[in-house]
C-alpha cells in the first residue's frame, strides 16, 4: 500500500455518499456519484488512508440505485473481499469524499 499513482491511470472520481457491507456476502458497497470521467467493472477505487497510505480496491459490479424521497440516480458500487479486509473497509467510514478510479490496482 504506498501512495503512489500514476495519473494516466486515472480515470474518473466518484463522490462517495455512504458505504457498508454485507458479510454473509463477503461484499463491501460503496453509493455515490460519478464527478468526472468513467468507471468500468474490475476498475479500482483509489482510497488515501493517510499521507503515505493508500488502498486499491477492485470494482467487482456496478448499478444503478434510486434512494426513496429523492429525484436523483446513485452508482452502487461493489467490491469483494474477505472478513478482515471488511473490517478494514467499515473502519475507514468511508463518506462524503471524493475518490479517484483507476485502471491500475492491487487486490
Amino acid at each position: 500500500m504506498d501512495n503512489s499513482m500514476n495519473a494516466e491511470s486515472i480515470k474518473g472520481k466518484f463522490k462517495v455518499i455512504e458505504s457498508f457491507a454485507i458479510r454473509t456476502k463477503k461484499e463491501f458497497y460503496l453509493i455515490g456519484n460519478l464527478t468526472e470521467g468513467q468507471i468500468r467493472k474490475k476498475w479500482f477505487v483509489y482510497v488515501v488512508l493517510s499521507g503515505s497510505l493508500s488502498l486499491t480496491l477492485r470494482v467487482s459490479n456496478i448499478e444503478e440505485v434510486e434512494i426513496s424521497g429523492e429525484n436523483e440516480k446513485y452508482k452502487f458500487l461493489t467490491v469483494s473481499g474477505d472478513n478482515e479486509t471488511l473490517n478494514i473497509l467499515l473502519g475507514l467510514k468511508i463518506g462524503n469524499e471524493n475518490l479517484n478510479i483507476t485502471i491500475e490496482g492491487n487486490d
